[in-house]
């Protein structure tokens, strides 16, 4: 059973997590097709600002990302305390946005301030090359959103 802080971090770190799938599915099927077909250094920052990838770059993501990191990280500590099929639950829901955030911060933040928000400093095929694979490894983020998300309804669940 767990305490009412324990169901409120849980019940956070779920909703948080449901957030961001919504905005990476809204991102992988809305936003990338308008920017990412056939990008050109000239055109691409124009793209970016009429899709809203690079609104959400600045006003939606710097809140959404770093408060399910958070979480994750409080919720595998309260989680490593529990016993059975909550504790594995919970914990694999925790670790797995810890694992994610850091594939966010350690790849696709760099590469995109680096180098998609500045396309001018690359040729046309390099550009395009890690476009295609920023766009198209972007979406297994959200693959592992909604795993840590049913985990951790689940563990909401059986906890009660």
């Amino acid at each position: 059973m767990l305490t009412t802080t324990e169901q409120i971090l849980l019940c956070a770190f779920i909703f948080s997590v449901g957030m961001g799938i919504g905005g990476g599915v809204y991102e992988t099927r809305v936003v990338y097709p308008n920017w990412n077909k056939e990008p050109t250094p000239n055109q691409l920052g124009e793209k970016l600002i009429s899709s809203g990838q690079a609104g959400a770059g600045r006003r939606y993501w710097p809140l959404i990302s770093p408060t399910s990191a958070l979480l994750a990280v409080l919720n595998a500590f309260f989680a490593w305390h529990q016993t059975g099929l909550v504790r594995t639950l919970w914990l694999t829901s925790s670790v797995s946005i810890i694992f994610k955030s850091v594939g966010t911060y350690g790849y696709f933040v760099p590469t995109y301030i680096r180098r998609i928000a500045k396309p001018e400093a690359m040729d046309i095929m390099a550009l395009r090359r890690v476009v295609r694979t920023w766009t198209n490894l972007s979406p297994l983020r959200v693959l592992v959103e909604t795993f840590a998300w049913i985990t951790g309804i689940w563990a909401l669940m059986i906890s009660k």
